[in-house]
């Protein structure tokens, strides 16, 4: 869905928004119109920032789920033994 430096350039974004939003948040008095608008800043920070990780986790590269690759690693070879007989191995 998106790319990987526009995944960490939104993800360094969502976490400054949420960090900086919070921290505005503490320093406000709660009957100011300040403090309303802090939280709601943060409450768009943090979803944005959820929208993020979501899209983030569904562009992530997926690893192949087989009967066999439970215990072995991800190329086949099971790591006690060094067997590469039903993996891709060189």
């Amino acid at each position: 869905m998106i790319g990987g430096e526009v995944a960490r350039a939104a993800l360094r974004l969502a976490t400054l928004l949420v960090i900086l939003s919070a921290v505005t948040v503490v320093f406000q008095d709660r009957s100011s119109a300040e403090f309303v608008v802090g939280v709601m800043a943060l409450v768009v920070s943090v979803v944005f920032l959820a929208v993020v990780l979501v899209m983030a986790r569904m562009s992530a590269p997926r690893f192949p789920r087989g009967d066999n690759m439970r215990a072995n690693d991800y190329n086949g070879t099971d790591p006690q033994s060094g067997d590469r007989s039903h993996g891709r191995g060189t």
